[in-house]
This record gives structure tokens, C-alpha cells and sequence, in this order.
């Protein structure tokens, strides 16, 4: 019984490890990125900088596209590629690579965020 909760432990703290990876615009880009997934951003809305306005059937055809390529792998942010005061990220899916780009105002919310597939390699880096 006690190596069972040793092991139920070990299990815990390996999964929160792997979460500490990820600096706050990668967490806030994941964030994001299975919001759109899921077709809603409601998880995400106080994330978004007051006056910006996403119609509904954007999120759908974000969430249409993005969901097709199966489970989100991993995402890190990178410097390739990436606009001056932006955070750019490399977004690998079970089905296909992609970009992201994240603008944030001054008070840490989102402004700006938009993605695009890339070649295979192009994402890896």
C-alpha cells in the first residue's frame, strides 16, 4: 500500500515538473491554443485586452482548423520568424506544424494572436 503511494507521488510531481517548463507566454499561449481548439475562448476572454472583438464564427473556423490536427504536442516559444515586440511560438500537432504569434499590451493582454501552418521541419526548430 505504501509503495503505491510512493508511486502515485512520484507520478504527481513528474507531472507538475513538466508543466514548470514553460515560461508565461508559452502557458499563456497554450492557454489560448486549446481555448480555440475547444471553440471557445470564454476560458481565456479576461486574457483578451478590452475592445478587442473576435466574431464568434472566427473562433469557429480557428477551432475547425486547429482541432483537425489532432492532440497539441508541445509548444515553445521561439525567436524565428517573430516581429519586434512580438512572442512567436512553434506549435507541434499529431497532424502538422504551425506558427503562432502573440501581441500583448501593456497591461500583459492580449492584443493581437494569429497562426499558420508551416512544413514540418520549419516548426521543429
Amino acid at each position: 500500500m505504501k509503495s503505491h503511494r510512493i508511486v502515485a507521488l512520484a507520478a504527481v510531481a513528474a507531472l507538475l515538473a513538466g508543466c514548470s517548463f514553460q515560461n508565461q507566454y508559452e502557458r499563456e499561449a497554450t492557454r489560448v491554443t486549446e481555448a480555440v481548439m475547444k471553440n471557445d475562448l470564454q476560458p481565456v476572454q479576461n486574457d483578451i485586452a478590452t475592445g478587442i472583438s473576435i466574431p464568434r464564427v472566427q473562433v469557429a473556423e480557428w477551432a475547425d482548423e486547429l482541432d483537425a490536427q489532432g492532440k497539441l504536442l508541445s509548444l515553445k516559444e521561439t525567436t524565428a520568424h517573430c516581429a519586434p515586440g512580438a512572442h512567436c511560438f512553434t506549435v507541434r500537432f499529431q497532424k502538422g506544424n504551425y506558427l503562432e504569434m502573440m501581441r500583448l499590451d501593456e497591461k500583459g493582454k492580449i492584443v493581437y494572436w494569429h497562426f499558420k501552418r508551416v512544413a514540418s521541419g520549419a516548426a521543429a526548430q
